[in-house]
Parts: structure tokens; C-alpha cells; sequence
């Protein structure tokens, strides 16, 4: 029998200032387009990794954030993508379970240093410093999964200096979201409060001091600025 849940996250509405969570899980390579249009090997599974919540900037709706970019680590990519909130935590759960822990979604950004990271691959080290840096993390407001319950069919996008960069249906990932918290859980234990990256389309790119991007997602709506 699985070992199910752990925790409990028991307020019915969940803002940024509710963050309290032991992780941040990203799922890495989840849409075919986009592993493709970095020239990589698409594994059987989708890739792993962690950024503390040290790292996360949370908006609010219709606010703008301003970012810091790293300075004289190569050039810094967006990533566009669903965000799941967890109501309920549990280590290897089923996808029956796994779909009962999503509580909330949004739209946020993976921030990674590209360059650094594409050195670290032809190496075969660790992504760590290439994905976990000041303001690589961002996330918006939350929508309640049962009253946004068609999110995988909804169009969500990224725009940079008022152009679409990125846009895409969570109907596309390769593991749906409830298979991403399963899979994540057959790992590690996950707590109630954690936020899953679910994985980012095809149309990844650089950003540059003194550019503004713009976050849509259903209602969800905020901007960024980077300095």
C-alpha cells in the first residue's frame, strides 16, 4: 500500500502571502517541442531538480515585479510554466492521490543561466548553480483548481517588451500534472505547501537589462522588469 498523506493545507484560499512551503520541485524537459528546440536527448522520463524557496519572487495580480539579472554568468532564459500548489503532501502516491493534492495553479518563470548550464551538461555536473540564483523563481496569484478545473485547455503565455514569446496548453506535457506529482513523490516525500514546476513549451530565449515581460494565465495577469 502507499504511504499517503503527510500534511495538511487547510486555508480554502491561497494569495502569495500564504507561501509557506518545505520545496520547490521543477520538472524539466516535459514538452517534446521544447527539449527538442534545445537540441537535447528526450529521456524516457522527465528531468528533476529542486530551488529553495529563498530564491521564489511571488506577485500578485496586475503587479509588476523588478528583477535582479546575475551579473558576468552569460546570458539569463525565461521559462514559461504551470504552476502546481499542493493542498496535501505524501511520498509515492498513487495518481488517484496525486490528483487530490493539487489544490491551486499558476504561472511563473524558471530563470536559468543558460550558458553556465550548457557548460555543466557538456561536463555531465549538476545544474544546481546554472538554476538556483537570487530571483530565479517567479509565480504569481493562485487559482483554486475547482474553480479553474479546464486549466490543462487554457492557452498561457509569456510576452517580452509586448511580443508573445512562449505559449502553450498544459494538455500538452508529456506527464500530465497529477503524473508529475506522483513521479516526483516516488522519490522524495512531498509536503502540503509545496510548488511543482510542471515544465516549459518550446519558445525559451534570453532576457536583457531593462526589458518587461507579462505573465497570462486565465484570469492571472502580472508583469516583470529586469535590471
Amino acid at each position: 500500500m502507499p504511504i499517503r498523506i503527510m500534511y495538511f493545507y487547510e486555508k480554502e484560499h491561497l494569495s502569495p502571502g500564504d507561501l509557506v512551503m518545505d520545496k520547490i520541485v521543477c520538472v524539466g524537459k516535459n514538452y517534446l517541442d521544447h527539449a527538442k528546440e534545445l537540441g537535447d536527448i528526450v529521456p524516457e522520463k522527465p528531468v528533476l531538480f529542486i530551488k529553495p524557496r529563498s530564491v521564489l519572487r511571488a506577485a500578485v495580480d496586475h503587479e509588476e515585479l523588478f528583477l535582479s539579472i546575475p551579473q558576468n554568468l552569460g546570458s539569463l532564459h525565461y521559462e514559461t510554466e504551470i504552476v502546481l500548489r499542493l493542498d496535501k503532501g505524501g511520498y509515492k502516491l498513487d495518481i488517484k492521490d496525486a490528483e487530490k493534492a493539487i489544490g491551486a495553479v499558476s504561472i511563473g518563470l524558471d530563470m536559468t543561466l543558460r550558458d553556465l548550464q550548457n557548460s555543466q551538461k557538456k561536463a555531465g555536473h549538476p545544474w544546481t548553480t546554472s538554476k538556483v540564483f537570487p530571483d530565479c523563481v517567479v509565480v504569481g496569484s493562485w487559482l483554486r483548481v475547482s474553480e479553474f478545473p479546464d486549466y490543462l485547455n487554457e492557452k498561457f503565455s509569456f510576452s517580452l517588451d509586448d511580443k508573445i514569446k512562449q505559449e502553450g496548453y498544459g494538455k500538452n506535457m508529456r506527464l500530465s500534472p497529477a503524473e508529475c506529482v506522483a513521479y516526483i513523490s516516488e522519490f522524495f516525500p512531498l509536503a502540503a505547501g509545496d510548488l511543482i514546476f510542471t515544465g516549459t513549451p518550446a519558445g525559451v530565449g534570453p532576457v536583457q537589462a531593462g526589458q518587461k515581460g507579462t505573465l497570462n494565465f486565465g484570469s492571472i495577469r502580472y508583469s516583470i522588469s529586469w535590471s
